[in-house]
């Protein structure tokens, strides 16, 4: 395991024992067997730290979203699918509690979560679009890393910017408005 990974694993304990306000650097890096330097290597403060541990999310929420995502049929579908998950729980459970306890210090903390979001996620989605080339959904030639990230991108952008082309509360309406704009580019 890396150095990066025990120490998100270390955060994410942390947090659920702890709480943000509680959980401080030294007890992570202790937690995870590292020092504080050797942390500070790796995340430049307390909140890119946990809004990284916060990103990975459960688990549980990893394995529903790639069957729900992976059981949709086309890539609207799928990118609607994951829209209308991530309206309901962004960051996974431990976020969404930790919201609700420590409103403030989790909004503080989540500032940096775009720093960390585009290049974790987007492995999501180059699984799900190399899935789609396998069934022939989007083109061969298709830079799956560069088409994850620009994805990955726009489902943040439905579900955190306000708009009226689209009803972001309906799966319909985010599906039509998809498969209007984004199946083109990657047909």
């Amino acid at each position: 395991m890396s150095t990066r990974d025990r120490l998100l694993d270390a955060a994410e304990r942390c947090l659920r024992r702890d709480g943000i306000r509680r959980t401080t650097v030294g007890r992570v890096a202790e937690e995870a067997g590292v020092s504080r330097s050797g942390l500070y290597l790796h995340f430049p403060d307390k909140p890119t730290l946990l809004s990284a541990a916060l990103i990975r999310r459960d688990e549980a929420f990893w394995a529903e979203a790639h069957e729900r995502v992976g059981s949709a049929e086309g890539m609207a579908a799928k990118v609607a699918e994951a829209v209308v998950m991530s309206r309901s729980s962004p960051l996974g459970p431990l976020a969404l509690e930790l919201r609700e306890s420590e409103p403030q210090a989790f909004a503080a903390v989540m500032g940096t979560f775009a720093d960390d979001i585009v290049p974790g996620l987007a492995g999501f989605w180059e699984h799900h679009l190399e899935l789609a080339r396998s069934a022939g959904e989007v083109r061969a030639d298709l830079d799956l890393a560069g088409a994850a990230e620009w994805i990955l991108r726009v489902v943040i952008s439905l579900v955190a910017v306000p708009g009226v082309a689209v009803d972001v509360g309906d799966r319909a309406s985010v599906r039509a408005y998809l498969q209007t704009y984004l199946v083109p580019a990657l047909t």
